[in-house]
Parts: C-alpha cells; sequence; structure tokens
C-alpha cells in the first residue's frame, strides 16, 4: 500500500501537472463521530477521474461528501472546488457552483410527501435553467438507462428498494453536473444496477467530468474493470491508496 495519491491509473482527458482539480481538499478536517476518530485528509479529483473509496461506514461517507461540498465546515484546512475554496465564497458564488454537483446520498433523501419524480426534478429546477421539457426528457432517458420502466409516479414509500437505488442515480445524473459523488448506491455487490451506473460514470469521465464513489463492497472498490484512477480504502483515520485486485 501507499499513501493516497500517491499513483494511479492515468484515465480520462490527458491534463498538465498544473491543470486545476475539480475538487480537492487539503489538510480537510472531519471532527469525531460517535465511536468514530477524527480524520485528516488530502485529496484531489481531476477532470476525467474515478476514484472508488471503500468505506465500511456509510455515515463516515456522507460527513467526507458534506465537507469536500461545502455543506459543512471541515473545522481545518481548506477545500476547493474548481479552484474555488467554499469558504470564501458567498451564497450567490455557493449556488452558482453546487449547479456543477450531483449526489447520490447514502440515506436516500427521498420527501416522503411528494413522487419520485418531483425528488428527481425538484433539485434540477432550482439549480438549473433548463425547460421544464428538457429535465423531463433527461430524466426520462437516464430512467430508461437505469433499468427503470418509465419516470416513477408512485411515493418513495410505495416504490421498491432497488427501483429507488436506480432513481438516486438518474437524480445525481441529470443535468449534466461536473462532479458526481455516489455514496454507497447499491446495497448488494451483484446488483444489476452496476453496469448501467459504469455507462454513465464513463459518460460523464469522457465529457470531462467526474466522480468520487463511496462504497462498502470490497469487490468493487478493488475491480480493475472499473478503470478508476486512484482505488482508496477509509483506515481508521487515513485514506489507504492500493493497487486494484489486491
Amino acid at each position: 500500500m501507499k499513501p493516497a495519491n500517491a499513483g494511479g491509473n492515468e484515465i480520462g482527458p490527458s491534463r498538465g501537472l498544473d491543470a486545476t482539480p475539480i475538487v480537492s481538499a487539503s489538510a480537510m478536517h472531519i471532527a469525531p463521530r460517535g465511536a468514530f476518530p477524527a480524520l485528516t485528509l488530502d485529496l484531489s479529483v481531476h477532470a476525467g477521474e474515478l476514484q472508488v473509496i471503500h468505506s465500511r461506514h456509510k455515515e463516515r461517507s456522507g460527513d467526507i461528501a458534506d465537507a469536500l461540498l461545502g455543506l459543512a465546515d471541515p473545522g481545518g484546512g481548506i477545500v476547493r472546488f474548481l479552484g474555488r475554496a467554499w469558504l470564501e465564497l458567498g451564497r450567490r458564488e455557493t449556488f452558482e457552483l453546487r449547479r456543477e454537483v450531483g449526489r447520490v446520498r447514502h440515506r436516500g433523501n427521498w420527501m416522503q410527501t411528494r413522487s419520485v419524480l418531483d425528488n428527481l426534478l425538484l433539485p434540477a429546477r432550482h439549480h438549473t435553467v433548463l425547460p421544464e421539457r428538457v429535465l423531463r426528457e433527461g430524466a426520462g432517458t437516464l430512467a430508461r438507462q437505469f433499468g427503470l420502466p418509465g419516470l416513477p409516479l408512485d411515493l418513495p414509500s410505495e416504490c421498491a428498494s432497488d427501483d429507488l437505488e436506480r432513481a438516486a442515480c438518474v437524480r445525481a445524473f441529470l443535468g449534466r453536473p461536473t462532479f458526481v459523488v455516489l455514496e454507497h448506491p447499491m446495497a448488494f455487490e451483484d446488483c444489476e444496477m452496476l453496469l448501467p451506473l459504469m455507462h454513465a460514470i464513463q459518460q460523464l469521465r469522457r465529457r470531462g467530468g467526474a466522480v468520487l464513489w463511496f462504497t462498502e463492497h470490497r469487490s468493487h472498490a478493488r475491480e480493475a474493470s472499473l478503470t478508476a484512477d486512484h482505488h482508496l480504502e477509509l483506515v481508521d483515520t487515513h485514506l489507504i491508496d492500493f493497487e486494484p485486485g489486491g
């Protein structure tokens, strides 16, 4: 094993050594939570990259994602998105940058009184200026790609758990985001959603976006066919970089 970001596969668009990362964290501090110790992390995700993190604790994955996306004060260090430090931005600038982000939250984050379709469209309506027709067409295309029969009109409580997993991915990739964070998107290792998810990831990478994928499944984190740039593992208070298949 070697320190995180000490190496990796050069996949996706070529870049110079001084290229601005999509997201970077320098000495980012994550406060302790219950039995989880404090973390201090360095991380850099560039255009075209996929980085996969094996994390056994979904709550800790969410803490890291919140700090990287400027939704929580890291309590130390500095986090930049597209070269701009979250803590130095005003509300309007922060809002504009968050248009570039898609996310699957490990808790689902569903509004139980609204249909799944409304749950899919509301973030895009809030953060983009795309017409409703374009959003619905994009959602329908992604829904079919992820194996849904159509746009889900039921309430979240009326949907099967695997359909909600697929819908969460539709929401994350809707609107052509630049950066997508996947927090434990699949409950099972052999999920049929793996192939459509990899297709969506590769499409985003080809157009210069990037993905950070947290998974509790060791087989996914170590799978060489994912063509990830870094395979990482959260161990105690550190991120460890390892070779796939190891």
